[in-house]
């Protein structure tokens, strides 16, 4: 009897955190009683958080950004390797734009906040893509500003873990790292203003494939620069960024 219960209580407990938020909160409004719930799910959370944590401060993977500082002043030279890399082939048609398109925008830092756990591990640079929640911004102040972004990282990371609590404005975002592994969640929008310092910074959810980060996995401080080649028309859209190869911000 003693293993039929555990594998009941184990179904419960499985059930209890499987409930979305969203029904939570229909039920709660209802009057019912989901604290027992929320505890269940908040409590894998921080299981989780914790583990995510110890994966991030395991392993070292530092980059150099300042390298990229001959790149930054455009229009560059579409005769330079790093813009021949960053463009790739010209198209048949429109060879004109696309030399503008690249050599004219400006490189912007992309944070990592949250991220499957496997891109914080070495690993073979190959096709292996992984879902990360990222937030990059397109204001000239803080596009290029590590230590600006260093600081939202942690913030938000912190907010992530419980360890400080989370402004409405940042509720969302922080919903969405807990979903990262999530296939069917791709929210995207404006960083809260508590605690962007004026910035102009959008979030998303990313594929990121390790053939893109230097030796295969995360940098160390979380930030993936790229040029962005679309800044968006309106708050709801998100910015579009190409690849910056990692041979050209790593020592």
């Amino acid at each position: 009897m003693g293993f039929f219960k555990n594998q009941l209580n184990k179904q419960l407990d499985n059930f209890k955190q499987s409930i979305p938020d969203e029904r939570l909160d229909e039920l709660e409004a209802q009057g019912y009683d989901v604290s027992e719930y929320r505890k269940a799910k908040q409590d894998v959370r921080t299981a989780r958080n914790a583990a995510q944590e110890e994966i991030r401060n395991g392993q070292e993977n530092c980059t150099n950004l300042s390298k990229l500082e001959p790149y930054m002043k455009t229009p560059r030279s579409t005769e330079s390797e790093f813009f021949k890399s960053v463009a790739g082939k010209a198209p048949w048609f429109g060879k004109d734009k696309w030399r503008r398109k690249y050599s004219e925008v400006p490189i912007v830092y992309r944070g990592v906040v949250a991220a499957q756990s496997e891109l914080y591990r070495p690993g073979n640079k190959g096709e292996d893509a992984f879902y990360a929640i990222t937030i990059v911004a397109v204001d000239k102040e803080h596009q290029c500003n590590e230590a600006w972004m260093q600081r939202v990282i942690k913030q938000l990371q912190d907010m992530q873990a419980g360890k400080v609590a989370i402004p409405s404005d940042c509720a969302e975002l922080v919903d969405v790292m807990n979903e990262v592994d999530n296939d069917g969640d791709w929210r995207s929008g404006m960083l809260g203003m508590s605690i962007a310092e004026g910035a102009e910074a959008h979030y998303r959810k990313d594929v990121l494939y390790r053939k893109n980060l230097p030796n295969g996995f995360l940098p160390t401080n979380g930030i993936i620069p790229q040029v962005c080649t679309n800044f968006p028309v309106k708050k709801s859209h998100s910015p579009l960024t190409a690849n910056i190869p990692a041979q050209f911000y790593m020592d």
